[in-house]
């Protein structure tokens, strides 16, 4: 096949796909994290490189090292001594391993790979990168995907966030503007609590999506297997670092992780106590699931030694964790220890599962006793303390309902209790995507007596999606993670869905994101179809009808949502009256000793001051950037331009002198490159209007 052919059959719009998805995410990141590059790209390169290389390398090791470090390198920026500046979103392991996927297709393609005779023995190296690598290539459009209609509503999510934090500007030539949303908090830092949501589900979708279309058909590899190797391998890192800062120290490789060290709590490498809580019991079950199949199925007694260590170790480690861990670790060991002891000792069906009904009626009471004795324990542990708190919350609940459940937890039941009200409030389409940490930094929230001592997402998922989203939204949602599960054949994965969706909202963090998705898309069965949804797949109207619904669910929630973004205004004037006076679109407010506003751009807009003593003069941009071209427009309360004139540049920046003309109501600055200057906090009056 000549060369020309072989590019024809590139998967060209795979490729732009993807290309444009990692595109458009990377620059969302770095809008919202403007981090300097000096800090930002030396653990996003190193990030990369662990994406990167091995996907291009091989498949199946591609797969087990971005499994592996999705787990080990969400605090990499903090253990190298940098901040953390946002890189918890592991944005360059996902990027990496997206670009190291389609790189290695493009370049299986074009070396001929799909021909059927492979290369030289002399070209050894090739071919056995070849071998290594078969191509992969789905015959089903990108768009009748699954994954394409997910990835269609986190887009609308994003727009939807976009016109919450910074208006319509865009759409009517003022460029991206960065207001002032509360004081103190701009609307791109915002829109940044958002986006600590999207853009780690945005990456993880698309890393599955890329492994998925770039997987032979039909497959001999599972990419489940090879993922959970990936997660069993850093969870055996995480294990030993734990137990290192069990036995010598908590600081040890513990920087960035908050609130945890001073609580007392292991982390491992994990983002925090409120990962490794979830994660560690998690992942645990599934090595312990795995041990009990092949001891069981081979009967060596190394298996079962190592079942037993690996679930003292667990439980040792779970002494330092959250109480989300023991109820997560004492639920999956009870269960896990019935099934198994009734399948071996019980041969009869019918009397297996009515001792399995039976042991699980009184496994609550059991349960109960046993956190009685542990509540008379005198030791500082995480577990006597949830036993004295569920003592508490049985004694009080005849009486007191209300404070029972404050005696579990009274922050999450602060927490709890706020969201609520938002829920009563927005019940339909929800408060928008980001908004609950941002209703707790609202000056309304800060000046309650809310005892709700920092900022943080609800406890549960399901309280947050209803909350941001509403019962429109969640439908949606929920109608996605049904296709998939649908699609896959894993509706025994559905129990799954309520360990890390009800302890927080576990897909803020890219190491929560990344093992809430193994658990949802992947599971233990791989990627192959359910016999019915190929069924009805084959079928000439269910792909197109699949694909309405995927499109047209987000189309109308976005359409109604957006409703309530209308009347929040354009330019200096979004939303005045919230705020009770006109934006300036700093980036950075005024400090001592110059009490200056620092602007960064290309377009700004501000509301004149009506006094006419105040409307002629000089405006001078103070500034160190160069640009060819810094004009400056009046225009009329319609918006329509009445005059236009060149700013000149000057030895520290640019100056304008005149008068404005009669009728302006808005003067816009416009530089032809992106400018960086400084204007005096005297120029604008007491509401944010510009004054000469």
């Amino acid at each position: 096949m000549s060369f020309l052919d072989r590019l024809r059959s590139l998967p060209i719009i795979d490729l732009v796909f993807f290309f444009c998805g990692s595109f458009l995410v990377w620059n969302l990141h770095r809008y919202v994290e403007p981090v300097p590059k000096d800090i930002f790209y030396p653990s996003f390169l190193l990030q990369f490189a662990f994406g990167f290389f091995p996907q291009l390398y091989q498949r199946k090791w591609g797969r087990v090292w971005t499994s592996l470090s999705a787990i080990t390198m969400v605090r990499l920026p903090f253990l190298s001594g940098l901040p953390m500046v946002g890189s918890y979103q592991l944005v360059g392991l996902f990027l990496g391993s997206i670009l190291g996927i389609w790189l290695r297709e493009t370049l299986l393609v074009l070396l001929g790979r799909n021909e059927t005779a492979l290369p030289k023995q002399s070209e050894q190296i090739i071919t056995d990168w070849m071998i290594r690598n078969p191509t992969g290539k789905s015959n089903q459009p990108i768009w009748y995907s699954t994954y394409f209609g997910f990835l269609f509503f986190l887009l609308c999510l994003t727009i939807l966030c976009f016109l919450q934090y910074q208006g319509v500007g865009l759409f009517t030539g003022l460029g991206i503007q960065e207001f002032l949303y509360y004081t103190n908090l701009s609307s791109r830092e915002a829109m940044g609590l958002s986006c600590k949501i999207l853009v780690p589900i945005l990456l993880v979708s698309l890393y599955f999506f890329s492994e998925e279309r770039s997987m032979p058909t039909p497959s001999k590899d599972s990419l489940s297997e090879q993922i959970r190797f990936g997660l069993f391998l850093g969870f055996g890192i995480n294990i030993l670092v734990m137990c290192i800062q069990s036995i010598w120290s908590l600081d040890f490789f513990a920087t960035g992780t908050h609130l945890s060290v001073s609580a007392g709590r292991t982390t491992g490498l994990f983002q925090d106590s409120g990962s490794t809580s979830w994660i560690l019991p998690v992942i645990g079950f599934l090595w312990i699931s795995k041990l009990t199949h092949i001891w069981r199925k081979s009967k060596e007694r190394f298996s079962l030694f190592l079942l037993i260590v690996s679930i003292l170790i667990i439980t040792w480690l779970g002494l330092k964790q959250g109480k989300a861990f023991w109820v997560i670790w004492g639920v999956f060991l009870s269960i896990g220890f019935v099934q198994l002891t009734t399948d071996l000792w019980i041969i009869s069906s019918r009397n297996k599962i009515l001792i399995r009904i039976g042991i699980y009626i009184l496994l609550p009471v059991f349960g109960c006793l046993f956190l009685y004795g542990i509540s008379l324990v005198k030791k500082e542990w995480y577990l006597v303390d949830l036993a004295k708190r569920v003592m508490l919350f049985l004694k009080s609940f005849p009486e007191n309902p209300g404070a029972a459940f404050q005696h579990l937890d009274l922050v999450r039941y602060e927490l709890i209790k706020v969201c609520n009200l938002g829920i009563i409030e927005n019940p339909w389409m929800g408060n928008g995507i980001g908004t609950f940490p941002l209703h707790l930094l609202s000056p309304t929230h800060l000046s309650s007596n809310s005892i709700i001592p920092f900022v943080d997402f609800p406890p549960t998922f399901y309280h947050w999606i209803l909350y941001e989203l509403g019962i429109f939204g969640t439908v949606i949602f929920l109608f996605y993670i049904g296709i998939f599960l649908w699609e896959r054949g894993l509706w025994k994965q559905t129990i799954l869905l309520l360990v890390p969706f009800l302890f927080g909202v576990q897909i803020q963090n890219a190491d929560g994101a990344f093992v809430c998705f193994y658990l949802v898309l992947l599971g233990e069965k791989g990627t192959g179809f359910s016999l019915s949804f190929d069924k009805y797949r084959k079928t000439i109207w269910f792909s197109p009808l699949l694909l309405i619904l995927s499109i047209g669910f987000p189309l109308n929630y976005t359409l109604f949502d957006s409703q309530k973004f209308l009347d929040d205004g354009i330019g200096s004037e979004f939303r005045k009256d919230q705020l009770k006076e006109y934006q300036i679109a700093y980036t950075i407010p005024p400090k001592s000793p110059n009490y200056e506003y620092e602007f960064h751009g290309k377009v700004w807009e501000w509301k004149m001051s009506e006094s006419q003593s105040l409307r002629n003069g000089r405006i001078f941009l103070e500034t160190n950037s160069q640009s060819s071209l810094v004009e400056i427009y009046f225009y009329n309360n319609d918006r329509v331009r009445i005059k236009e004139e060149l700013f000149v540049q000057s030895k520290n920046g640019f100056l304008w002198s005149g008068e404005a003309p009669k009728g302006a109501s808005y003067i816009r600055i416009q530089s032809r490159s992106k400018l960086e200057f400084r204007v005096p906090k005297s120029q604008f009056d007491g509401i944010g209007r510009f004054q000469f």
